[in-house]
């Protein structure tokens, strides 16, 4: 057995927790020694004449680059529609039409859902700074599925307060589950002004001697704090990401002198890690525990373990993952003239069978996620057979990955995905 790796990234090491509580999986493994924020080890490359390096290259540079790069320009419009709703918000005159506050609230939704259909597609581009340090700087911007709406009820008093026990309230201090795009989902989208905590935190003692309207100002106003952040740790990554000491130049000098990736193909084997979130957090998290199918999960059905549930946006958000996929797998990006992705190193290693039909697995998921046209919450109660049959798409797909990918390109399979029995 593989020993365990103490840098394997925290978003997934705390969703495989709640999975398998659940689920009673074993986490026991025979790979995966590279995964997470660790110097590699080299997996045995495969005999082959495919330029590894030019794989690196395209993922990196027109793939991965510039999704990050997308996030961080919705970030800044989040923001200015954050603002411009908080601007409604305290020009509103109590009694009249609410036309303008209502219209400004809707631009400002559909920005996240702009900037969080694009984070969607980075969750599967997990490597580097995103995993670094216990992957806080992912959390950061996005926690689920540990999320706490009490959390953010108390962090909305404290930034209005301006302080929390007489220190200067700072949210670059406070812990990811008040903050990030889950954060700002339930600012924006949860109509319920009374706070979600079990018992009232003293903080929280006068929230509901506000008037309604002066409880929307001071939730609005956290809101465009939570998405000022944003732009923060946005900045943040793509600092970590670029230049000439950023992670993106490590992995495309994977393999030369000094390179922190001892032969390209542990660069490429970092790259693949990240698709395995389609395994365990799109398939297990997403859709089995709200299915009730995991292994030693409560029979039934379980709304309440929906991906954002107030905005009902969970359908949208696995669409995006499998865009995400797709857009590493096939190397499809910002230069039409390099398309190099997985795709092409499979038909090289004479295994083009297999890149067919993960393409074509790929989009059959995404093609029976869009037949589902109420929110996955609903739908689970309405027809749950929608669910069960885009699961099992999803689950094609990912039994592809961690079979016939990883074994015709002698890849290693990460932490989180070895021992894996469904």
């Amino acid at each position: 057995m593989a020993q365990i790796n103490k840098y394997r990234p925290l978003a997934l090491v705390v969703a495989m927790a709640a999975i398998l509580s659940g689920c009673g999986e074993s986490t026991s493994s025979t790979a995966g020694s590279d995964y997470g924020d660790k110097t590699p080890s080299t997996p045995t490359p495969p005999t082959t004449t495919f330029n590894e390096t030019k794989l690196l290259v395209n993922l990196t540079d027109n793939v991965i680059t510039p999704t990050y790069q997308a996030f961080k320009t919705l970030a800044t419009s989040q923001q200015q529609a954050v603002i411009d709703y908080c601007s409604a918000e305290k020009s509103y005159v109590a009694g009249s039409a609410r036309t303008s506050v209502d219209t400004s609230l809707t631009a400002a939704k559909t920005s996240w859902q702009q900037a969080m259909a694009v984070w969607q597609e980075i969750e599967v581009m997990q490597i580097g700074p995103l995993l670094a340090n216990s992957s806080t700087l992912r959390n950061n911007i996005y926690s689920w599925p540990v999320v706490s709406s009490c959390g953010v009820d108390q962090d909305t008093m404290y930034f209005a307060n301006g302080d929390i026990n007489g220190t200067v309230y700072d949210i670059s201090r406070r812990t990811a589950t008040r903050r990030g795009l889950d954060a700002l989902e339930y600012l924006l989208f949860n109509p319920i002004l009374s706070h979600s905590c079990k018992t009232t935190p003293t903080v929280l003692n006068d929230w509901n001697k506000k008037s309604t309207e002066q409880q929307r100002i001071t939730r609005c106003n956290f809101a465009s704090e939570v998405s000022k952040d944003l732009i923060a740790n946005s900045d943040i990554l793509l600092g970590e990401w670029l230049g000439d000491t950023g992670y993106a130049n490590k992995l495309k000098t994977a393999g030369s002198q000094g390179s922190r990736f001892e032969s390209a193909h542990a660069g490429v084997n970092a790259i693949s890690d990240g698709l395995f979130y389609l395994d365990k957090i799109s398939k297990d998290a997403k859709l089995a525990k709200p299915l009730g199918i995991c292994k030693g999960c409560t029979s039934g059905i379980h709304p309440e373990s929906v991906e954002s549930p107030y905005s009902d946006n969970s359908v949208n958000n696995l669409i995006s993952n499998l865009k995400g996929f797709e857009k590493l797998f096939l190397g499809n990006g910002s230069n039409a003239s390099n398309t190099t992705g997985f795709d092409d190193y499979l038909i090289e290693q004479k295994s083009a069978a297999t890149s067919t039909n993960m393409i074509a697995s790929t989009k059959a998921a995404i093609a029976q996620l869009k037949t589902i046209e109420k929110s996955l919450a609903t739908t689970l109660n309405e027809n749950p057979d929608k669910i069960t049959a885009s699961h099992a798409k999803l689950k094609s797909l990912t039994d592809q990955l961690k079979n016939d990918f990883i074994t015709n390109l002698a890849l290693k399979l990460p932490e989180t995905a070895a021992g894996d029995n469904d």
